[in-house]
């Protein structure tokens, strides 16, 4: 007769316990990701699609270096935005087609941008693509400088796992604008930054 000890089995529960705690911690949300292969277009005009691309709803973009056939050098443009709907990929084709879906959605946005700012002929979508993200929280600290436009403010994103935190980041620009206007390290600005805002994290968590 085979018996399971009481010890394994409670072993087993909390894992689970923790594995569940661990997914409800987590944010989880669908994404869209869209890429395009371009090998005519100069990187000035891509890192301008990149930026465009951010400032109309994109969570993320990126290029990367690829060689083509014919052995030629050339950039992938990706980029990456919430689903608009959970329409799968051939049924959201069909949405399209029959005018069910917004043409000024973020999709649809972020493909005209692909399509006008680049030289691109065609762009690979791939939808409902489910992402896992740490929680995170935004606090802004007041930094012993003043004579910036900011006054010495930065945002620092702080983000967690069951109550733990695992990373600290201040806003880079926030840093950069402290640093230009007191003549302080952008380095010594970002970890003076980021320790005050972990110390405030700590105190109102």
């Amino acid at each position: 007769m085979c018996s399971v000890s009481t010890t394994s089995a409670k072993k087993r529960s909390k894992d689970k316990d923790c594995g569940n705690t661990e997914q409800k911690s987590l944010m989880w949300d669908m994404l869209t990701h869209m890429q395009a292969n371009i090998d005519d277009c100069s990187p000035e005009v891509l890192a301008h699609a990149i930026d465009l691309l951010m400032n109309n709803g994109a969570i993320d973009a990126w290029i990367h270096p690829i060689i083509m056939k014919k052995g030629r050098p050339a950039h992938s443009l990706h980029c990456i935005c919430r689903s608009d709907t959970s329409e799968t990929s051939s049924g959201y084709v069909d949405a399209i087609q029959s005018a069910r879906v917004d043409e000024v959605s973020t999709e649809h946005r972020l493909l005209n941008i692909m399509f006008r700012h680049t030289t691109t002929l065609g762009i690979r979508t791939q939808r409902n693509i489910l992402r896992a993200a740490l929680r995170r929280k935004f606090v802004e600290v007041q930094l012993p400088y003043k004579n910036d436009t900011r006054q010495g403010k930065v945002n620092v994103k702080i983000s967690s796992l069951n109550g733990e935190v695992v990373s600290v980041k201040a806003e880079f620009e926030h840093c950069k604008i402290v640093s230009e206007g007191n003549d302080v390290p952008l380095k010594a600005v970002s970890r003076v930054a980021e320790q005050l805002g972990l110390e405030h994290y700590n105190i109102t968590n």
